[in-house]
C-alpha cells in the first residue's frame, strides 16, 4: 500500500518516498551493527541484550516517519557544525566491545602544534551529541534535564576518545588518546527548531557507571536473563517503538483484551506487589488532585504573566457552536412513534477496586 497521497493520477509512476526512506534507514551501518552502542547503554537492559546477542528484530515498523525526519535533520545539523564551526563529525569510536559514532568533536587548537598557542587558543576538548526531539519531548528536557542514558552516551564517547578509540579519521590522530574536557548535549526541536544545550565537565564517575552497566549486558547468557527497565507497550514510547517489542513482551501469545504488563504478575507475590503499588499511587494521586484543585481555584482570577520561576497562560473560554441534543431527538422520535435506532452496546470497561485489608490485632 503506497504511503504517499497522490492528488492527481496521470498514469505516471511516483516513487514512494517513505518506502524508500525505510529501506535506506535499515541499510545504514548503525542499523546493522552488532557491538553494543553507547546510545543503548542506560536505556533498557533487555533491549541492549537483544542487540548484543544478535537477535533478529520482531518489530520493524514502516511508520517511523518522525525518526527518519530526525535523521535527515541530524545530518544537516552536523554539516553546519562541520563547515561553519570546524567540528570533526561522525567519528567512529570503538574499544572492540563498544562501537559508537560521536556526532561532533572539537580538539584543542594546540593539539598538533603546542608552540602555536595564543590567548585566543581553545584549550579544551569538547565532544557533542545532537538529538532531535518532538516539541513534547523537548519540553521534558527543559523541565527535567537530560536523562541518565543520554549523559552515559556522551560520556562514553568522551571515554573512547580519551583512551585511543578513534578509527580511520583523516584529520585527527587515530589510535591515540585525545583530550576531552567537556561533554555537551544539543537538543533541536523537529517542529520549530528550538535549541536546548546542556554541557558539563567530563566526569569519570559517570563513565564508570556506564561501563558497569554495559558489563552486565555483555555478561548476560541470553536476553531474557536481563530485566525490562521500562514500563512496556502503551506506557513507554521507547517500548512502543522497540524493534524487539513482540519478543520482549510475548505479544504474539497474549489475548487481545489483556495488557502486555499482565505477564509481570506471574504469581501471588507479584500480584500483591502490584496491588501495593496501585494503592500507594492512588493515595498520592488523590492528595495531589486535591492540592491541584485548590491551586486552580486560587489562580482563577490571576492575569497571564511570569511569576517568579513560573509562567501563567490561559487558553479556551471561547463560545461553543450549538450541538445536537440527543434527549430532544429521542423525544421527537417517540412523539412520531418512530423506533429509536440502536447499535450494539458491547461491554462496559472493567473498573478495578483496590483497598487495604485491615491488619489483624
Amino acid at each position: 500500500m503506497p504511503t504517499d497521497n497522490i492528488t492527481e493520477n496521470l498514469g505516471i509512476p511516483v516513487p514512494d518516498l517513505w518506502k524508500g526512506a525505510h529501506r535506506d534507514d535499515r541499510a545504514r551501518p548503525r542499523s546493522r551493527q552488532r557491538l553494543l552502542g553507547p546510545s543503548s547503554i542506560g536505556l533498557c537492559r533487555r533491549r541492549a541484550a537483544y542487540e548484543v546477542h544478535g537477535t533478529w528484530p520482531t518489530d520493524l515498523a514502516d511508520n517511523m516517519h518522525a525518526a527518519i525526519l530526525g535523521t535527515w535533520l541530524h545530518e544537516g545539523i552536523l554539516r553546519v557544525l562541520r563547515e561553519q564551526y570546524g567540528a570533526c563529525t561522525e567519528l567512529e569510536l570503538t574499544d572492540g566491545v563498544i562501537l559508537g559514532h560521536a556526532d561532533a568533536y572539537w580538539a584543542p587548537d594546540h593539539l598538533h602544534d603546542p608552540a602555536a598557542r595564543t590567548p585566543q587558543t581553545r584549550d579544551l576538548g569538547v565532544v557533542e551529541d545532537v538529538k532531535t526531539k518532538s516539541t513534547r519531548a523537548l519540553d521534558v528536557v527543559v523541565r527535567q534535564g537530560p536523562s541518565r542514558a543520554e549523559w552515559f552516551q556522551v560520556h562514553l564517547y568522551a571515554h573512547l576518545l580519551r583512551t585511543g578509540g578513534l578509527r580511520d579519521h583523516p584529520g585527527l590522530p587515530t589510535g591515540e588518546p585525545l583530550p576531552v574536557d567537556v561533554v555537551r548535549l544539543r537538543y533541536v526541536g523537529r517542529e520549530y527548531g528550538q535549541v536546548v544545550v546542556h554541557q558539563r565537565p567530563y566526569d569519570e564517575d559517570v563513565t564508570k557507571q556506564a561501563l558497569a552497566w554495559a558489563e552486565d549486558i555483555l555478561a548476560s547468557p541470553e536476553p531474557e536473563a536481563m530485566p525490562r527497565d521500562l514500563d512496556g507497550p502503551g506506557l513507554s514510547i521507547i517500548c512502543d517503538n522497540c524493534p524487539f517489542k513482540t519478543a520482549c513482551w510475548n505479544l504474539g501469545q497474549l489475548p487481545d483484551d489483556r495488557a502486555p504488563q499482565t505477564i509481570l504478575a506471574e504469581d501471588t507475590a507479584a500480584v500483591t506487589e502490584a496491588l501495593r503499588a496501585y494503592a500507594d499511587a492512588a493515595e498520592v494521586e488523590s492528595a495531589s488532585k486535591k492540592r491541584k484543585a485548590k491551586a486552580r481555584k486560587m489562580l482563577d482570577a490571576a492575569d497571564a504573566g511570569t511569576y517568579g520561576a513560573f509562567k501563567l497562560s490561559w487558553s479556551g473560554g471561547n463560545p461553543r457552536p450549538p450541538e445536537p441534543d440527543p434527549d430532544a431527538m429521542i423525544r421527537v422520535l417517540e412523539g412520531l412513534s418512530i423506533g429509536i435506532p440502536m447499535r450494539p452496546g458491547g461491554r462496559t470497561s472493567r473498573t478495578i477496586g483496590v483497598s487495604r485489608v485491615p491488619e489483624a490485632n
